[in-house]
């Protein structure tokens, strides 16, 4: 079972400050130390209360990997967390990791079909007081190795259904929703991969999705950042989640050849 603490330290801390700083755009590398946390994270991390008491947020995904980490990081932060899925035993076992203190919620959500995108908005705006604080984009799914000539044109368009699609119904959602109540401090997550910046080999759909979930989040960045909305995505390298397990060990060895 993967735990917020299996996950690099930084990208936990990341999830946290791009959520909580009033930052709006996913500027490029600035040659930081990827081991290192930067100083405002560091800042962040000095807090001692629970930096998103009160907050109410949507993990799409949140039924296992990262999504369930990020669902663990938002509650031990004071967060209400709802898990959106269509893994409904998954998200009941990331609800029983949570916190007992808060009314955390599963909802059955498929990301590619907007009706269900609608009926979760729905569901956490009559089911909750508080107004939706935070979206977090983790929903997604990485197609088998294998070069482009081999790539089924069925898989390459659920690939990019489910990882950019699901990305940009959510988020239309999230901002239609967001900006109806007229509040600042509202973010969203968008779980990208580093896959999506340089590329990879025998993985072009997942790259591919990848790649236009981050310039999708530039671009919803820039259009509502004077709204009170932040939208920053962040860009896992290869990460042990159920999502990758079957990844054949000469791909696992590949990435791990490129690691310094």
């Amino acid at each position: 079972m993967i735990q917020y603490y299996r996950l690099n330290r930084v990208f936990v801390w990341y999830i946290v400050f791009f959520i909580m700083i009033n930052i709006y755009s996913a500027a490029e590398d600035d040659g930081t130390n990827e081991n290192e946390l930067p100083k405002e994270v560091e800042n962040v991390k000095k807090i001692s209360e629970p930096l998103l008491a009160g907050k109410l947020a949507i993990v799409t995904g949140g039924a296992s990997g990262i999504g369930r980490s990020v669902c663990q990081v938002l509650d031990r932060e004071g967060a209400t967390v709802v898990v959106a899925d269509i893994n409904d035993t998954g998200s009941k076992e990331t609800i029983e990791l949570l916190s007992k203190e808060r009314n955390h919620t599963a909802i059955h959500t498929d990301v590619t079909i907007k009706e269900n995108v609608t009926y979760l908005f729905k569901q956490v705006s009559t089911s909750y007081e508080m107004s939706l604080s935070i979206v977090v984009n983790s929903a997604g799914i990485v197609h088998n190795a294998s070069g482009v000539e081999n790539v089924p044109e069925a898989v390459f368009d659920k690939v990019i259904g489910v990882n950019l699609k699901g990305t940009y119904l959510v988020t239309k959602e999230a901002v239609t929703w967001m900006l109806q109540k007229n509040a600042t401090g509202r973010a969203i997550l968008n779980i990208a991969s580093v896959s999506g910046k340089g590329g990879y080999p025998f993985l072009s759909a997942y790259s591919a999705s990848k790649g236009a979930v981050i310039s999708f989040t530039k671009s919803v960045a820039l259009e509502v950042a004077l709204k009170g909305i932040r939208v920053n995505s962040i860009l896992p390298g290869y990460t042990d989640t159920p999502m990758t397990e079957k990844t054949p060990d000469y791909i696992k060895k590949r990435i791990i050849s490129t690691i310094p």
